[in-house]
């Protein structure tokens, strides 16, 4: 219960003192409807009185309405309350307060300056939307979440031991889950990864606050893809760095818009860039390596949908190719197994690992450690590889289904992103509406689709991509795409805009080049 003070040498009885404490705080909202209070033997022990004295006082403030008393059950405060009940604001006048603090208000007092500079980053939430069908990018699909697995793994670790749940772990995480990180980023992206160079975060974003934390200051110069993820350059931006804008072609990041530019970070998504979906290609990831070490920069690689590889094998991560450290690795289980574990890990290079380790243990001493000993378990025995296959197969069903309805209810279409990931990008033909418009008339009939801003993403300077749409589909069925994607057609003939319907046999167009896989390279 809140905290009661009896003043002994008042001329006011005990019993008068706590009957009007408990009716204050009722009255000014500190004591909610339906709150239950503790039983009158805990509070007579509490403040030191006879248990007498308490449960006359709780009496009287039943008899008057304040509190209702359950047999069995204990005593609540009453709901509704009494109809003379006034509540003052809550928190306007302390408890117990005298009277002529009413009279003489408070004065403003002079607190210091918040010295943050942030945007607000408003996450998705899974069920919550007012589309019937709903192409919003987004983390894992909840219905695909290993539930079996997942509970036996819980129930063996709480059953096997439960200390430590009530301690502090290694800050840097559970050294179970770094092995297995190390060995799952070994055999999927082609890393040579120590797990000692492993630090378990809660997501890419904590990340992302721990990198900027090491780096970034108000002199610093960060260059970022145009358009890239917001989470992303919010947090830079927070920090007091000069965001530079990285342009994009058709083989990703352009590293010639880098001279000159005197950033000493790169943020770059180069497996499938968000929000375009292209691949950066091999060229291009050796002339992005070889600049940061021309000039002592790193790069952040955020490798976040990776795991989601649908034409040819998974590509080797820049991380992977670099032999010089100069690649921070970000991934996340955000996409793959679910956004509420709040779990991914950053992989930094040997002379960071101390730095890392220490901002780490500053930002939050640790990930809790069931989540960690159940992911690794997760991971360590085969339940994550079997998972990636049937999700990947899943997407990958969904992914298909789209191509083939935008095609054949649009004719040729101009895509990208469509050879991995849970998101493709629709450049809209000429005769359309700009993007923004077409999200209206897709919304008038129940569907979703987003612009490159809606979808989470920020551009610096002139909007580049007014004309595009980003459709996310791990969310939905190939039933639901199809229907999907012909309500957005028929919308578009409402709105007497002329819609193609000519079928093509082949793949829809991509706007990004096919470049030959990576591979295991470096």
């Amino acid at each position: 219960m809140f905290p009661i003070h009896l003043d002994a040498s008042s001329a006011t009885t005990l019993q008068t003192q706590i009957y009007e404490k408990v009716r204050d705080a009722i009255v000014s909202g500190v004591l909610r409807p339906r709150a239950s209070l503790p039983s009158s033997r805990e509070v007579a022990r509490e403040l030191k009185v006879s248990r007498n004295t308490i449960v006359l006082a709780f009496d009287k403030l039943a008899t008057e309405g304040y509190l209702k008393m359950r047999s069995g059950s204990g005593t609540f405060v009453a709901d509704p309350l009494p109809d003379d009940c006034v509540r003052p604001i809550s928190g306007s006048i302390p408890i117990g307060a005298p009277s002529s603090k009413l009279e003489h208000p408070e004065r403003a007092v002079r607190h210091p300056p918040v010295l943050l500079k942030a945007e607000t980053l408003q996450m998705v939430r899974h069920g919550v939307g007012d589309h019937e069908i709903d192409f919003r990018y987004c983390s894992a699909n909840w219905r695909n979440f290993p539930l079996r697995e997942w509970r036996q793994f819980m129930i063996e670790n709480i059953s096997r031991t439960s200390s430590n749940i009530s301690g502090y772990g290694p800050p840097e995480g559970l050294k179970e889950l770094r092995e297995a990180i190390a060995g799952h980023v070994s055999a999927n992206r082609a890393i040579a990864v120590h797990p000692d160079q492993v630090i378990v975060t809660a997501g890419a974003q904590e990340a992302l606050n721990l990198i900027s934390r090491l780096f970034i200051q108000p002199s610093v110069r960060v260059a970022v893809e145009t358009p890239c993820y917001r989470g992303a350059s919010f947090v830079f931006e927070s920090y007091g760095c000069t965001l530079i804008p990285l342009s994009l072609d058709d083989e990703g990041a352009d590293v010639a818009s880098l001279d000159g530019s005197g950033a000493s970070l790169i943020y770059v998504t180069p497996s499938h860039q968000f929000p375009t979906g292209v691949t950066m290609s091999r060229r291009r990831r050796f002339e992005l390596l070889s600049w940061a070490e021309r000039n002592g920069a790193y790069i952040i690689e955020d490798d976040y949908d990776s795991d989601f590889r649908y034409d040819g094998p998974p590509l080797a991560a820049l991380a992977g190719l670099n032999k010089n450290s100069s690649v921070i690795y970000l991934g996340t289980f955000s996409k793959s197994v679910g956004s509420g574990l709040r779990t991914g890990y950053v992989i930094v290079p040997k002379q960071l690992i101390e730095p890392m380790r220490r901002a780490k243990g500053l930002a939050s001493c640790g990930n809790p450690w069931i989540e960690q000993v159940v992911l690794a378990d997760f991971i360590g025995r085969g339940g994550f590889a079997r998972h990636l296959r049937r999700i990947r197969q899943s997407y990958g069903q969904t992914r298909s289904a789209l191509l083939k309805a935008l095609d054949e209810h649009f004719g040729p279409v101009d895509i990208s992103g469509s050879a991995g990931g849970m998101h493709i990008m629709w450049t809209l033909p000429e005769h359309f509406p700009v993007a923004h418009e077409v999200l209206a008339i897709a919304a008038a009939a129940g569907v979703g689709v987003y612009t490159v801003e809606k979808a989470g993403a920020h551009e610096i300077g002139t909007p580049r991509y007014p004309r595009s749409l980003v459709l996310g589909y791990a969310l939905l069925t190939p039933k639901a795409v199809r229907e999907g994607v012909s309500r957005i057609a028929h919308g578009l003939k409402r709105a007497g805009i002329s819609v193609s319907t000519i079928s093509r046999q082949s793949e829809p167009t991509r706007r990004e080049q096919v470049h030959a896989p990576i591979g295991n390279l470096g």
